[in-house]
């Protein structure tokens, strides 16, 4: 099996019923050990990559290859060991305990109906990462949203996938747990040979931790490069529509932006 997580071959996509493509002739490959950040406006496609990635979307046009097979072609047992999913929002109807929920991310390698001891170890080790570990017995339905958020992403980690589909890692966090949820993840990515693929809507947290970014505009790539070579006050003005600050953080030597008012 080859070893690339991810490769988008001229995928394109529309809606059934509209003639508007959602996304427009995406050609990218993500290699192990890297963050990447997917970035752009709202309705720009970002969300509609993941969920290809994932095979829940079969391209109208071009491929989508995952460790080399078409994850919407495989079967969902098959396709989640390829990649785990965090959609950017989860409703859970029933009364699940905090470990029940995260215990659900290890249903694509369970053998039969009960446990293994790897199971529960992953169980564990996934939510002593997210910080809920101390939520384990609690309901996922009294944590707050942020709670929940770190809930749901040890799900995806105790899925033991080799490529991870982030919708919005970081929303609902404060900034403290952000950046330490979204640093963590880049550093398993490049210790473990992890690919992670995020949907993120705060650009300043995206050049913290990314290895690469995306910037999307109507369902077009506009640049994939490093930060360095993406993050342009022009770029950003036109996908953006708004006036920016492009400086460089003089502690980290990483870039900034900080949106504007256009002047009068």
């Amino acid at each position: 099996m080859t070893q690339v997580p991810l490769n988008l071959d001229s995928v394109s996509f529309s809606w059934p019923g509209s003639a508007e493509r959602v996304l427009k002739d995406i050609s990218a490959t993500f290699a192990p050990g890297e963050f990447v950040g997917i970035l752009g406006p709202n309705g720009a496609g970002k969300s509609t990559i993941l969920r290809t990635a994932a095979g829940f979307i079969r391209p109208d046009a071009g491929r989508v290859l995952s460790f080399g097979l078409d994850p919407s072609r495989v079967s969902r047992r098959r396709a989640a060991r390829l990649a785990a999913f965090l959609p950017a929002a989860l409703h859970v109807g029933f009364p699940l305990t905090v470990r029940e929920l995260v215990s659900l991310g290890r249903t694509c390698h369970l053998e039969g109906v009960f446990e293994s001891a790897r199971d529960r170890e992953s169980v564990a080790s996934a939510m002593e990462f997210s910080g809920v570990a101390q939520f384990a017995d609690r309901r996922y339905t009294e944590l707050s949203a942020g709670e929940q958020r770190r809930v749901l992403i040890a799900r995806a980690l105790a899925q033991e996938s080799r490529l991870l589909l982030l919708d919005e890692p970081a929303a609902n966090l404060d900034a403290s747990q952000a950046v330490r949820m979204l640093d963590g993840l880049a550093s398993m990515a490049r210790r473990d040979g992890v690919s992670i693929v995020a949907a993120m809507h705060d650009l300043n947290l995206a050049l913290l931790v990314c290895d690469r970014v995306m910037l999307l505009n109507q369902g077009a790539v506009v640049g994939f490069g490093t930060p360095e070579e993406v993050m342009r006050y022009q770029a950003l003005k036109d996908v953006f529509r708004c006036d920016f600050y492009v400086g460089r953080n003089e502690l980290n030597g990483r870039l900034f932006v900080v949106p504007m008012k256009s002047p009068e």
